[in-house]
């Protein structure tokens, strides 16, 4: 098959294509022909020899992508081939096959596309595992999304919605931020000097419930003092930084929440209550449009170079998904 190579060369650190044999998929997973996948922030890390695969899980990046059940392995017998599927992955999502283990398939709704079906799972899953998993999200709460325009925040807009909170995007640009208005956001706020006032102005002096954190660095106290008393923050992304100074007689006080989460690295067991407790709540949801993905663009696979380079010089509104070729 055609895939990803794993290693980069420098200084571009952007992917090339080669030839890699066919995987095999083993007892409790299937066989994928890869029609459609997605860039993420992680594989422009693991191209840089920064964020690699969990051991054991394949080395080409790509942590999702949609596609036909080819085969499937010992012990199977919820899917069969033939089957449209999307799937979370710990890896191999850019090449033209990939096995995934049962738990990280989700069914694709009648009508969708394999380019929005691929651009789902890993967006999805993140906003699932640190709203709900990780950050309690309530009906009723308010939560702050920063990183709100890219991939993973346009879906935790609308999954945050359907759960019933009130949601403050935050960015860079209120230009920008703008369309998530449509997605459900009640409030824009900009990233910035002003930032902490006007969110308690936006909340009445009170503060927000959950805020997930993609950012970290320097930037990290100013988003533990817009929480609300027992509030909770999950950081999920280091953009800025891995260093930072916080007020711990502040979390003290306020009995606040600091929730360090990952998904990647989470064990196949773990990702698939994850994955049967987001369908419980989502599969409907997908099918109605309720949920859906937001795509920026599509290329072929042949130029996914070009998606990872769109990916890392910014500006991109949702998700970069590329498209095989198909014979």
């Amino acid at each position: 098959m055609r895939a990803v190579l794993p290693e980069a060369e420098a200084p571009d650190f952007l992917p090339r294509l080669g030839e890699l044999p066919d995987p095999v998929p083993g007892p409790g997973e299937v066989l994928l022909d890869v029609r459609a996948t997605a860039i993420n922030h992680a594989d422009l890390l693991q191209m840089r020899g920064r964020y690699p695969p969990p051991p054991g899980e394949s080395e080409v990046p790509g942590l999702e992508c949609a596609g036909v059940v080819e085969a499937v392995g010992e012990g199977v017998r919820s899917w069969s081939p033939g089957q449209r599927v999307m799937a979370l992955l710990a890896g191999g999502g850019h090449g033209e096959k990939v096995a995934v283990p049962v738990g990280q398939l989700l069914p694709i709704p009648g009508g969708m596309s394999f380019t929005d079906a691929a651009a789902i799972p890993e967006a999805a899953l993140t906003s699932w595992t640190n709203l709900v998993a990780e950050g309690g999200l309530q009906e009723g709460e308010t939560v702050l999304l920063t990183g709100a325009t890219g991939g993973m925040g346009t879906f935790a807009v609308q999954l945050a919605r359907e759960l019933g909170a009130r949601v403050l995007a935050a960015g860079r640009s209120r230009l920008r931020l703008e369309p998530l208005r449509e997605l459900g956001a009640d409030a824009l706020v900009e990233l910035g000097e002003g930032f902490v006032a006007e969110v308690r102005d936006v909340t009445g002096g009170r503060g927000v419930d959950v805020v997930l954190d993609l950012v970290g660095g320097e930037a990290l106290a100013r988003r533990l003092k817009i929480l609300a008393p027992r509030g909770r923050l999950v950081l999920l992304g280091l953009l800025a930084g891995p260093k930072t100074e916080i007020d711990l007689a502040d979390v003290l006080r306020r009995r606040l929440r600091l929730i360090g989460s990952v998904l990647r690295a989470r064990s196949r067991v773990e990702k698939a209550e994850l994955v049967a407790g987001f369908r419980a709540f989502a599969d409907a949801r997908l099918a109605d449009g309720r949920l859906r993905p937001v795509v920026d663009r599509v290329l072929p696979f042949d130029d996914i170079a070009g998606a990872y380079r769109a990916l890392r010089e910014g500006g991109v509104g949702g998700k970069v998904a590329v498209e095989m070729s198909v014979s």
